[in-house]
């Protein structure tokens, strides 16, 4: 029998874009039924939140209003970014996330006026950015420059910039790329300069686990070896209890021959203090991974850095 399926999502352009990339997948795979957006804003929407954001609870606060929406019944799947999704807790009692895309571009990439680039700029330019980091590692790269908040969607940051109020901004280039931005790409940073987040680069959707037909089609449409390297990626955030708010980095990937690697960072809010680890498993093996690397950072002094 045919059914309409709802998927909670944000309004902004890049949330569309992503679901309705989620929804030509579904539909490829399942035409009888139909797939529509069902749009959720927050009372402290990331779109509309001038101020910190972690007096609200960080990115997680849109990520629990979209969980709400399925918790409630007014949709039967969410889209989420996995990159925003809390590692540090578990997820709502009855909802899991059963399926990732496959992983776009993981790196980050800076955004500057017509002519200029990142390396290029003047001691004591303005570069902005909401990641705690991403401010760490600019820091670390380039001290000479002045890090400073900048909040918004990826198309308001970049008209941020071309209005002067900062002279660069620092954004992932997957993001850049849905919403048709890459050509204000000025410089990509290579995961030696600058360490993804962990998820980045990853569209993901939750569902709750007793509705077996949305359960059944997000199986169908999910990237098996995203999966894998994301379980690593999250199984050492959760061991970590790090955050979206927290300077950890990382991502793993699938070597040549089928084993997973995963590198990770740790460092101090100002970027002066860097703990690093990395590690190889079997391809089966991707929570262990996780929980390995990070026990060899938090035996570097992982947990002091992160205030515990």
């Amino acid at each position: 029998m045919a059914r309409t399926f709802r998927i909670a999502t944000r309004k902004s352009k890049m949330a569309m874009v992503q679901t309705h990339r989620i929804i030509g997948l579904l539909k490829a795979v399942a035409p009888e039924h139909n797939f529509v957006p069902h749009e959720v804003v927050s009372d402290g929407c990331y779109e509309r939140f001038k101020g910190d954001l972690q007096t609200i609870g960080g990115k997680g606060a849109f990520v629990k209003a979209l969980e709400h929406a399925m918790l409630t019944g007014e949709a039967d799947m969410a889209m989420h970014s996995l990159k925003d999704v809390p590692g540090d807790v578990d997820l709502p009692e009855g909802l899991v996330i059963p399926c990732t895309l496959q992983r776009d571009d993981l790196r980050d990439a800076a955004v500057c006026r017509a002519g200029e680039s990142l390396v290029s700029l003047k001691p004591g330019s303005k570069v902005g950015t909401s990641s705690v980091r991403r401010a760490a590692q600019l820091r670390m790269n380039f001290p000479h420059l002045e890090i400073v908040p900048l909040r918004g969607n990826a198309d308001t940051r970049v008209a941020k910039v071309d209005a002067g109020e900062v002279d660069a901004a620092i954004l992932a280039v997957s993001g850049l790329r849905r919403i048709g931005l890459e050509a204000r790409i000025c410089d990509v940073f290579e995961p030696d300069v600058m360490l993804p987040a962990i998820g980045q680069g990853v569209v993901c959707v939750e569902t709750r686990k007793d509705d077996a037909e949305c359960m059944r089609l997000l199986g169908l449409i999910n990237h098996v070896d995203t999966m894998t390297c994301i379980t690593a990626e999250r199984a050492l955030l959760m061991k970590l209890q790090g955050g979206c708010h927290t300077p950890i980095a990382g991502y793993c990937e699938i070597t040549a021959n089928r084993n997973l690697r995963l590198i990770a960072m740790v460092s101090s809010q100002d970027g002066e203090t860097v703990l690093r680890a990395r590690g190889k498993m079997p391809y089966a093996d991707a929570s262990r991974l996780g929980e390995s690397v990070a026990e060899e950072l938090i035996q570097q002094g992982a947990a002091r850095l992160l205030g515990r």
